[in-house]
Formats: structure tokens, sequence, C-alpha cells
């Protein structure tokens, strides 16, 4: 599944996504970074990737400012369900739930100003 399909022109400001990752390769740690989707919406830019350390980072931003979340994810395993929340007017938050976790574990994104 293409996950920029999943996020519309109507979605720059406010927005939600829920799916789920089963591609090996988000914990292949040969793989030094590893982007699940990167897309442009409007005036901003929003991004989804696993750095080297094995952290999922959420990331979006604008000409205004960026906001950032990253969760460690090396000890979770697939299929991963993740949660991607945005709000210009509020917060941004990135959660992320393996097999066996009854609540996704999340984080508020920090917001760093231009």
């Amino acid at each position: 599944m293409d996950l920029t399909s999943l996020i519309t022109d109507d979605m720059e400001t406010l927005g939600h996504m829920e799916f789920t990752v089963t591609n090996n390769d988000l914990f292949n740690k040969e793989i030094k970074e590893f982007t699940l989707f990167y897309k442009i919406v409007g005036e901003s830019r929003i991004k989804l990737f696993r750095n080297q350390r094995m952290e999922l980072i959420f990331v979006r931003l604008n000409d205004d400012w960026m906001r950032q979340g990253k969760i460690d994810i090396s000890n979770a395993t697939l299929p991963l369900a993740i949660q991607l929340k945005w709000d210009n007017k509020s917060v941004d938050e990135l959660a992320v739930k393996t097999p066996g976790q009854q609540e996704y574990q999340s984080v508020t994104c920090l917001q760093i100003d231009n």
C-alpha cells in the first residue's frame, strides 16, 4: 500500500492516519534510514521514517515551524500498528503498538519555530 495515498490535500493542517506496517525492512539494521513515506501537502511536508538508532520519527514542517516526535522501536515486532495525528491549532502525535500490546505507546511532537 502506498501510504501517501492516505494523505489528501485537505489534510495539510489537520489529519489522522492509522495503518499497520508489515515490511521487514523497517527492522533491517543494514538499512541506515528506512522511509515509510514522504509527502508534500500544500505548504507542508510530512515524513515518517526509521533512523539508524531504531527510532521511528514523525516530522511535519512548514515555513513557520517544524514538529517532530520519535519513539524507540528497537524492541518492537511486526506487524507494527501506527497512528499519526496532526493539528496546526493543537499538537501532533505519533503512536505505535506491537502485537500483544493492549494500548498504543504515544509521544507528542515537539515544535521548533523557524
